[in-house]
Order: C-alpha cells, then sequence, then structure tokens
C-alpha cells in the first residue's frame, strides 16, 4: 500500500532525527499509559514515534513524533505500511511497544511479518486472543483456581429471558472484549441494569452485529477493595519487574478508570497473579485487577489485560520504570544481567483529569467534599502534569472545562 505523501513527509522528518542516535522506539497508543511511554524514552534521548487512530492525550508531546493512523482494525494495510516504510530506512531494529488491547492484538496478529524488523515482547497471538476475549479468560484463569465473580454467558436471547427472572439486582452487563464493547457502552467498561426487563431491553441493544456481552454480580465494596498487579515478566516467562497497588478512586465511580490510586505491598495480589500469568505462559508487560470480596476473605479477579496500565507512571513514580526496563531488555547484548526495579510501597499518584471528574461525581452522592478531597490528594504525584511537558495537561483541562460548560448549559436550557 502506498502512503499519503503527508505521512512519508512526517516519517522522513522524524527518521532524519534518529540518525547517529540510539535505536529508536515506536509506542502505539497515544492514551495517558503512551505518554507515560514516550515522556521516560524521550527524556533519555532516544527517538521516539508515537502512533494512534485518535488524538489522545499523548498526541501532544513535545517528546516524539506523533503520526495519526485510521484505526488499526478498520486499516491494518496502513500501519503496516507506514511500520515498513520505517523499517527499510533504518539501520538496524526499531522497539515497538503496544499499549493498549487493540494494538498488542494487532502486533500479534502481524507478529510473522513485524519481528524480522522490529523489536517486541508480548505474548504469542493465541494467548493475547484468550486474553482479550472475557470468556476465554476467565475459563483459563478458573481452570487455574482463581475466584471469580458470578458469570453468565447467555448464548442466545432466549436463553437470557430463562436467566434474567433468577439473577440478584443490580447487576452488570460486560462485553466479552473492552476495546470494542467500550465503543457501543459510550466509552464506559460496563453497564449497570437494575431489574430483568432492563436487562433484557439493554442486552438486544447492545449485542446488534453479534458482540457479545456477559451478566457479572457486582461484588459488594468500595473502589478501595480494588488491587492490581503490574509486572515485566521476559522472554523466557521469567518475572522481572513488578508492583501491587491499590484504587482509592476512580471515574466513573466503582466501574471507572482508576483516577487517585497509590503502591501497595498485597503478597496474595501478587502470588495469584503470577499462578495466573504462568497459566498463560506470559511474556511481556501486563496488568491485572482484583476486588477483595468481604464476604469470604477472597480476591476475585476482574481483568488481565496485556499491556501496561494507564498507571504506569505511578509505577515510574515509584521506581518502576516499566518503559525503560523493557526498552532495555529489548536492546541489551545480555538482557539477563539488568537489574530488577523494587518498588517504592505508598507512592500515590493522581491522574488529574479524571480526578477532577472523579470529585464531582462522588460529591454529587455525598461522599466527598471539596476539604476532604484536597486532603487525600496532598503528596500524591501527577500523572498529566511535567513542567518539561505541559501542553498534554493544558489540552487535557481545555477538553474538561469545554465539557463542563456543556453540561452546565444543558442544565440551563431544562
Amino acid at each position: 500500500m502506498n502512503l499519503s505523501s503527508r505521512i512519508t513527509h512526517k516519517l522522513e522528518r522524524w527518521l532524519r532525527q534518529c540518525r547517529d542516535k540510539k535505536a529508536p522506539a515506536i509506542i502505539l497508543g497515544a492514551s495517558v499509559n503512551g505518554l507515560s511511554f514516550v515522556r521516560s524514552l524521550g527524556r533519555r534521548g532516544i527517538p521516539t514515534l508515537l502512533l494512534d487512530s485518535e488524538p489522545f492525550l499523548g498526541a501532544f508531546t513535545r517528546y516524539g513524533k506523533v503520526l495519526l493512523l485510521p484505526a488499526t482494525d478498520a486499516h491494518p494495510p496502513e500501519w503496516l505500511a507506514a511500520l515498513d516504510f520505517v523499517a527499510s530506512r533504518l539501520d538496524s531494529p526499531a522497539v515497538l511497544f503496544a499499549t493498549s488491547d487493540a494494538h498488542c492484538l494487532w502486533v500479534s496478529q502481524h507478529r510473522e511479518l513485524l519481528r524480522s524488523s522490529f523489536r517486541f515482547l508480548i505474548p504469542p497471538s493465541e494467548s493475547v486472543e484468550q486474553i482479550v476475549n472475557k470468556r476465554s479468560q476467565y475459563g483459563l484463569a478458573q481452570a487455574a483456581g482463581l475466584r471469580l465473580p458470578l458469570t453468565w454467558f447467555p448464548e442466545s436471547f432466549d436463553e437470557l429471558r430463562d436467566l434474567a427472572s433468577q439473577l440478584v439486582y443490580p447487576c452488570l452487563l460486560k462485553p466479552y472484549t473492552s476495546y470494542q464493547g467500550r465503543q457501543r457502552l459510550d466509552k464506559q467498561k460496563v453497564l449497570i441494569v437494575d431489574s430483568p426487563p432492563a436487562l433484557l431491553t439493554a442486552y438486544e441493544r447492545l449485542t446488534v452485529g453479534n458482540l457479545r456481552f456477559m451478566i457479572q454480580e457486582i461484588i459488594p465494596g468500595a473502589d478501595t477493595a480494588l488491587y492490581g498487579y503490574l509486572g515485566f515478566w521476559d522472554a523466557q516467562g521469567r518475572e522481572r519487574a513488578w508492583l501491587t497497588k491499590q484504587k482509592l478512586r476512580q471515574s466513573p465511580p466503582y466501574f471507572g478508570d482508576g483516577s487517585l490510586q497509590r503502591t501497595v505491598a498485597a503478597p496474595e495480589v501478587a502470588e495469584l497473579s503470577r499462578r495466573l500469568l504462568r497459566a498463560f505462559n506470559y511474556t511481556g508487560l501486563v496488568n491485572i485487577e482484583f476486588k477483595y470480596d468481604a464476604r469470604d476473605g477472597s480476591y476475585r479477579l476482574m481483568e488481565i489485560n496485556p499491556r501496561s496500565a494507564a498507571s504506569n507512571q505511578m509505577a515510574i513514580s515509584a521506581g518502576v520504570d516499566f518503559p525503560w526496563m523493557g526498552y532495555q531488555y529489548l536492546t541489551a547484548a545480555d538482557p539477563d544481567g539488568l537489574e530488577s526495579m523494587p518498588f517504592r510501597p505508598q507512592v500515590k499518584c493522581v491522574n488529574e483529569e479524571w480526578e477532577i471528574q472523579a470529585y464531582f461525581a462522588y460529591r454529587k452522592f455525598g461522599a466527598l467534599n471539596l476539604w476532604r478531597w484536597l486532603q487525600s490528594l496532598y503528596g500524591a504525584k501527577l500523572t498529566i502534569f511535567a513542567w518539561s511537558d505541559p501542553l498534554p495537561f493544558l489540552v487535557g483541562f481545555w477538553r474538561l472545562l469545554k465539557i463542563s460548560c456543556a453540561h452546565l448549559w444543558s442544565l440551563t436550557r431544562r
């Protein structure tokens, strides 16, 4: 496939900056996760190229060249053509990182075409496909002895109708494949339903076009009951770096993305995660989430993602720089000689954009006031803002301001 002159011009300019420098890095995904990668590597003088299909906050960083392409699932040849163009003009292979489920799946599906020109470390394609599909992911996790929320996978609308009257409400409708389901759920992770009629109506609407959804119980407990594991496993399936964390708030509350989190010592979460990763024969970066169930004292698996997390900047602030470790591992002559990076517990980190939204949501139902909110943020490391790279924060603030103004305008019109 021939690339447009606009794209080739941008790539040529970036390639000229790569001459006589360290092996370049290509980051797939411009979310806040991708932003942490480009900052970590760019600050070390590593030429970075950031590819995505939407102008997320990472697309405004000064630490790397940004190129927007059509979505990978819509136009995979254009992504392959862009990477082939880069590879053909480099003297040695570039390092490739995928920072979203969709990009990780895409790299795994094109592994044979990419492996001769790029250095990357992701699980085998069959493992990635098992992980991104919640049904197969849960099946393997259960076989490995992990506890799960009660979950149902209706095969037809008739089967769901028979099941609906037996469920405890409220419950969740959750997509098999998160990155596809979010498009149908207005960028939310799940849909809460509170009655059989609501469940049937929502299920019928959401599953148009063969998109699969499962039904899941809601594990009781606040957002502070959510714990996670972040790790880097090498090509031999050995754990090289890791940390465990706890969510303090989410946006939206209860079923959102972590807006305020901290690193904690959670040995049971770490051991359960290792058991699961060995079952998947895992390699590469990973994040896993559990919820503590006070009913029986167990940790229930919420999900595993075959990539680093949106909280990756927190890991960097806590001493575990996953992007830098991954880069060193993939470029070192002797990767076994690399030192591990132990994490510091009780490092708190805030995603400024999500946390402002979380504050208003928690305040709305009386769970938080301004003084308590400000106290809770004391000592927190910032995720988006950086004096050396302020534009992502300014863009995020501007977008949040526009959303708030539109919301206030809609209220005045009622």
